[in-house]
This record gives C-alpha cells, sequence and structure tokens, in this order.
C-alpha cells in the first residue's frame, strides 16, 4: 500500500493564468494542425508554440516571493527515454511526441520531463503577478510519422519560496 501526503505551508495564494491553482487549473496550448510532411527525420520538430503561466490574485500573490514549477517525473504520459510526452488516445499520431522547453526567465532548452529539473525556471512576484514562459513543439521520434491526434497532457506542482 501506499499513504501520499500533500499539502504546502505558505501565505501566498496566486492565481494561474486567472484561474485558482489546483488539480482543476488546466491549461490548453494548441499545437497546430501541423503537415506530416514536415517531418522528415528524427528529431525533426514543428514550429514552437510558446504558451505561459501568469501568476497573480492580487495582494495574495505576494511581492518578492520566488515562483518555480516541478512536472510529475513519474507520469506514464512520459517517454523514459526521450523525456517527450508520449500522445494519448486510441487515434493518436506514430512517431512524434510533445517536446516542452524553457522560454523566459534566462532559462531555455528543452525540459527532459522524465528528470527533475536541476535549474527550473524561476519567476519574481512583482506587482503581484509573474510569468512564467515555456514552448512546446511535436518531435519526430521514428522514421516514420503516421497521421492522427496530438495530445497529452502533463501535471504540474507551483513553488513559492
Amino acid at each position: 500500500g501506499q499513504l501520499d501526503f500533500t499539502g504546502s505551508i505558505t501565505d501566498v495564494t496566486c492565481t494561474i493564468n486567472g484561474k485558482p491553482a489546483g488539480p482543476n487549473n488546466r491549461t490548453t496550448v494548441d499545437l497546430g494542425r501541423v503537415d506530416p510532411i514536415i517531418f522528415t527525420g528524427v528529431g525533426v520538430k514543428s514550429p514552437a508554440v510558446p504558451f505561459s503561466l501568469v501568476l497573480g490574485g492580487g495582494t495574495a500573490c505576494k511581492d518578492t516571493t520566488k515562483a518555480s514549477i516541478s512536472f510529475d517525473t513519474g507520469s506514464a504520459n512520459i517517454d523514459p527515454v526521450t523525456g517527450n510526452l508520449i500522445l494519448q488516445g486510441t487515434a493518436a499520431a506514430k512517431g512524434v511526441q510533445i517536446e516542452v522547453s524553457d522560454n523566459g526567465n534566462s532559462a531555455t532548452g528543452k525540459i527532459p520531463l522524465h528528470l527533475a529539473q536541476t535549474s527550473p525556471q524561476v519567476a519574481t512576484i512583482t506587482g503581484n503577478t509573474a510569468t512564467l514562459t515555456y514552448s512546446a513543439a511535436y518531435v519526430q521520434t521514428a522514421a516514420t510519422v503516421t497521421p492522427g491526434a496530438g495530445n497529452s497532457f502533463i501535471r504540474y506542482t507551483m513553488a513559492y519560496y
């Protein structure tokens, strides 16, 4: 068996993209419709799509506090070899995955989601707001790409300090 204890001791309560933090806070990143003809070899990527997690919520989102996220490295949606997100669903495209990258706050480059980040992106709350910026792209992982849905997801935890 297993007992999981979760929680935090904090006086910071920020919204994320205008919604209360918690398991029901979901952000959709539309990677668009990509023609499989662009994938000409393993490692080829679709154009990256930027996305942000904007913290706010007034004075409860306290100035000078630092914020960062950690991704759920144990997710079954992560390829343990590439660190990318595996596409989900019965009609998922084959031969591609989703690569997530840092794209702001002096952090850049691919995030290997199967590993804890040693230097995660950090934003400092100023004027009761802060923004963590990322990007995502499809990346070819096999010799052949088969068209289909390109959906997946990853859970994360916001930390304040």
